[in-house]
């Protein structure tokens, strides 16, 4: 492909553009550079690759994009420096990649119908609601989020909630090859704010909620609600119809649409919006209410899910397919067939008396909502023991939060790792046990006999601490093991170790 032509759309500072120059492939890493590649340099926080400039035109690209020259190349002459590479500078190389990775697989989403859906709780479950409302309608859908990126049973991908920009337009492009309709895929706030789902031709925009989470990263609940606005402010710009579909419920709804001109649908079980629940009743086992669009007569609707918390995800999904004309039998029946979401309170059944589910909550209000639901299944005069950790090198602020959420709404808790990545699980753990102690509880490795949610654990080894979760319960007790869902490896420092929730859990069992 022809650079002018991969350059399309893309302000550059040095003008005019270069004369015609054939480009091979596209890479932003500097290792996987072949002759006649076009290499983006990006400027990241931990790696800043316009450092590797030189090499890459040492292995014969064609071409660089970046926003600075490295010092070692800004000093020479400018004749030299354009042999035997084009260097063309811009201001923004994220940006600048998104775009170029959109024209290079030749805007694949622009022959599809794309569904992105961003909030801090909710995405996952969302687009596998959504994929079994469009497959129970007949259409072909592909999805792209956390748990993997794949079309029907066939997994293309796993990594990432959403992929780097090449890899994300590449796996568009494969799905549109196999014929998919429809595309549902999870935008992150990592993601926007990097511009990845730059060139991504939405049509349709989801916002589920907005609560702690990721400050680490973003700093401040202002930067992390902006970088939620970028999926809505691109939906603006997508050439298609557009539409978004917003939790009016949530305090920020009013301003994660801010700029947005086009079309905006409502949801909410509280607030007047344009899809409301009425007649909501969760049980421990499911859950049904009637929601009523515009002047129809209402449509009740019935799910095996449960948790309030699931009634804004259905909602969404429902109130997303009838935007998309999808008929009002086959959302009902999708949504009453589905029985569990892939690590999402997801129960693995035993003979013992009691029961266990495993879940992804990993942040204040997950884990909030997620002992809710639990709660629900614990039989009378039994207990609630949860088990969950805190990630390394992630917004610490919240861990001792969660601790006192744990120590108020569990009945015994065992605090132990979750991915330590590069910092000490230990160190972690004591962080969170600051939480339970500044509010009265103490932790050890023995009980503490004061009050039944005094009944806390500290067990660094994961394995252990869930044996020790197990051991705990007694018939009619639910045990919660929280925050790694569906993962199936622990991160330690890079070094990963196969540890999925689900299956040591079953291995005890066993023995």
């Amino acid at each position: 492909m022809l650079l002018s032509q991969l350059l399309k759309g893309i302000k550059i500072i040095i003008n005019p553009l270069p004369a015609k120059v054939d480009i091979a492939n596209v890479t932003d890493d500097s290792r996987k550079v072949m002759p006649g590649a076009l290499f983006v340099a990006i400027p990241g926080t931990k790696v800043d690759a316009t450092q590797f400039i030189g090499k890459a035109i040492a292995k014969g690209t064609a071409a660089v994009i970046c926003e600075k020259l490295p010092s070692s190349l800004a000093t020479q002459p400018a004749g030299q420096l354009l042999r035997p590479a084009k260097i063309i500078l811009v201001k923004n190389a994220r940006r600048a990649l998104a775009q170029i990775a959109a024209n290079y697989y030749r805007h694949p989403s622009r022959k599809m119908k794309i569904i992105g859906v961003t909030g801090t709780n909710g995405k996952t479950t969302v687009t596998y609601l959504l994929e079994a409302i469009l497959r129970q309608a007949g259409y072909k859908v592909g999805v792209i989020g956390t748990i993997s990126s794949r079309v029907g049973k066939a997994v293309i991908a796993e990594g990432l909630t959403t992929p780097p920009p090449l890899e994300l337009q590449r796996i568009l492009r494969d799905m549109v090859k196999q014929k998919v309709q429809y595309v549902v895929l999870e935008a992150s706030s990592h993601a926007l704010s990097q511009y990845r789902l730059g060139g991504v031709d939405f049509d349709v925009a989801i916002f589920t909620n907005l609560t702690h989470e990721h400050l680490d990263y973003h700093h401040s609940m202002q930067n992390y609600l902006a970088s939620k606005q970028q999926l809505f402010q691109q939906l603006g710009k997508s050439p298609k119809k557009t539409c978004a579909v917003v939790n009016a419920d949530d305090q920020l709804a009013h301003r994660v649409t801010k700029g947005f001109t086009g079309k905006i649908l409502t949801y909410s079980i509280d607030k007047a919006s344009d899809f409301k629940a009425q007649n909501v009743k969760i049980s421990a086992e499911s859950i049904s209410f009637k929601a009523r669009e515009k002047a129809s007569q209402g449509t009740v609707f019935h799910s095996n899910l449960s948790g309030k918390y699931n009634v804004y995800n259905l909602l969404a999904a429902a109130m997303t397919a009838l935007a998309l004309k999808i008929k009002i039998r086959n959302i009902q029946t999708a949504l009453q067939k589905i029985k569990t979401i892939p690590g999402r309170m997801e129960e693995v059944r035993n003979r013992r008396g009691f029961r266990i589910f495993v879940d992804f909550a990993h942040t204040p209000d997950g884990l909030t909502q997620a002992l809710g639901a639990a709660r629900m299944k614990v039989k009378t005069g039994a207990k609630l023991i949860l088990l969950f950790g805190c990630p390394g090198d992630r917004d610490r602020t919240k861990r001792p939060v969660m601790a006192m959420i744990a120590q108020r709404l569990a009945d015994c808790v065992v605090i132990t790792t979750d991915d330590p990545h590069s910092e000490d699980p230990a160190k972690i753990v004591d962080e969170i046990v600051a939480g339970w102690e500044k509010t009265g509880g103490r932790a050890g490795m023995s009980k503490v006999n004061r009050r039944q949610n005094d009944c806390c654990f500290k067990i660094i080894d994961r394995r252990t601490a869930i044996k020790k979760a197990i051991q705990l319960a007694r018939r009619g007790d639910v045990v919660l093991l929280a925050g790694r869902g569906h993962e199936k490896y622990q991160d330690f420092n890079g070094k990963y170790i196969l540890l999925d929730d689900r299956d040591v859990v079953k291995l005890i069992l066993q023995k």
